[in-house]
């Protein structure tokens, strides 16, 4: 490994310009791969089973959500460790971090399996599951939790390594095997809301395989992982979990706000409505892919210059990565002024679910400007390792804003009221980053 090069990229002299392009399109395929995904599985089951099953996916989404939390916690805390020591020349650290990242994952992994089948009713009518999406819900997860421990391929820190495209790889090789299963198993073998299940496990099984292959026999690595590199490393399990828990937190709030806005409209509008904001959601997470592919591509920059001292080129990332999201977020809210029904028209062909879908998307969609500043400076913050403000900041948009604007919204306007509450969130998370970012004078 030359010095500052990793994956063909010199993250401390490249520009910056150069290098958001660089980094961020190749995470930009693996996003929108991933969405595809989620997209197609909701689109086939809302076509082949129906608007129900549909909703029984959608609300079982929490639990796929905490295992994401899971995976992205070692992840993510991997990630930020591994560039920093990379930025370091500290490669014996950078071996370690990737080899507990793994043994933690597999044993994390199997305890969630087995915990989330022994007690699976009962977790899905905690977040939300009503009588008639159950036996949708039920099936999905329990060939979903089956799957756990094969649950990532750790593209993040394949990424941190500096192998962003072989990153890009891992998500949409998989990807496309779980597209082309989804029509076979759902509809063909008349498998249901099973078959995107099983299509999900497969998929997972084979981004597992190709990120093992990856670290352990590629000759394209910049690192070398031997036996010993596994041994529990307390001390450096503590950096990873303690900073990956920031990642865990922001994915697991996200969840939980799901299963809060799930009971809400549980309470006052029923299936439909949960079935409905499912499939919203959705959309709106695909909506966005644009944001999350940046948070990702500009991650690495961020932790390499950190570690490098080279704060100029930090605070250029950032100012740069600003006016990517501000225009985007405002792109994304013209577009669903004019064609949100559309959008929802296209994975559900229910009248009702596209009345009320088109509305609820233009909706939020109004703040995605605002949740791209946002995330761009928890990304900062994540990177630098600043552990408490990303750990408040992590609670922030879904958690501490959302939900009491989602509370008080309800009881003055009704139930119509809480989808106004996300992009009032988005906006107040907003001022909270931006006035820690302007105290820490980045």
């Amino acid at each position: 490994m030359t010095e500052e090069k990793r994956g063909g990229l010199h993250l401390g002299t490249d520009s910056v310009g150069g290098l958001i392009w660089k980094t961020t399109l190749p995470a930009f395929v693996s996003v929108l791969a991933y969405n595809l995904y989620h997209l197609a599985d909701t689109f086939f089951v809302a076509k082949g089973v129906g608007t129900n099953a549909a909703g029984g996916l959608s609300v079982s989404f929490p639990l796929f959500l905490f295992l994401s939390a899971v995976t992205s916690m070692l992840g993510g805390g991997g990630a930020s460790v591994l560039s920093r020591a990379l930025g370091e020349k500290d490669e014996k650290k950078a071996n370690k971090v990737i080899a507990n990242s793994f043994g933690i994952f597999f044993v994390t992994a199997a305890f969630i399996t087995v915990s989330g089948l022994i007690f699976l009713e009962p977790l899905l009518y905690a977040v939300g599951v009503t009588k008639t999406l159950m036996p949708y819900a039920k099936a999905y997860t329990r060939i979903i939790l089956s799957a756990a421990v094969v649950s990532t391929g750790f593209s993040s820190l394949i990424r941190a390594e500096g192998s962003s495209r072989y990153a890009m790889y891992i998500w949409t090789i998989p990807t496309g095997i779980n597209l082309l299963l989804d029509p076979i198993l759902i509809i063909g073998f008349h498998m249901g809301i099973s078959g995107a299940a099983v299509g999900t496990a497969v998929s997972w099984c084979v981004s597992m395989a190709m990120s093992i292959w990856y670290f352990f026999l590629s000759g394209r690595r910049n690192v070398r992982i031997k036996i010993e590199d596994f041994r529990p490393d307390l001390r450096l399990l503590a950096e990873i979990l303690g900073i990956g828990i920031l990642t865990f937190l922001q994915t697991a709030g996200y969840s939980l706000s799901v299963v809060f806005v799930n009971h809400i409209l549980k309470n006052h509008g029923g299936t439909m409505v949960i079935s409905t904001y499912g499939i919203v959601s959705k959309a709106y997470t695909f909506l966005l892919l644009g944001i999350t592919a940046l948070m990702q591509g500009i991650q690495p920059i961020i932790g390499y210059n950190y570690g490098q001292n080279k704060m100029d080129r930090v605070k250029e990332t950032l100012r740069k990565s600003y006016w990517i999201v501000s225009l985007y977020g405002g792109m994304t809210a013209a577009v669903l002024f004019f064609f949100s029904h559309n959008m929802i028209s296209l994975l559900t062909s229910d009248p009702e679910v596209i009345a009320m879908g088109g509305d609820i998307l233009f909706i939020m969609g109004c703040g995605a400007a605002f949740y791209g500043v946002f995330s761009v400076q928890s990304v900062y913050f994540q990177a630098a390792g600043k552990r408490w403000i990303s750990l408040f900041l992590s609670l922030c948009s879904h958690i501490i804003c959302l939900l009491p604007a989602a509370v008080a919204f309800v009881g003055l306007w009704g139930i119509g009221g809480i989808w106004y509450a996300f992009p009032v969130a988005g906006f107040l998370s907003m001022c909270i980053s931006c006035v820690l970012v302007k105290w820490k004078s980045v």
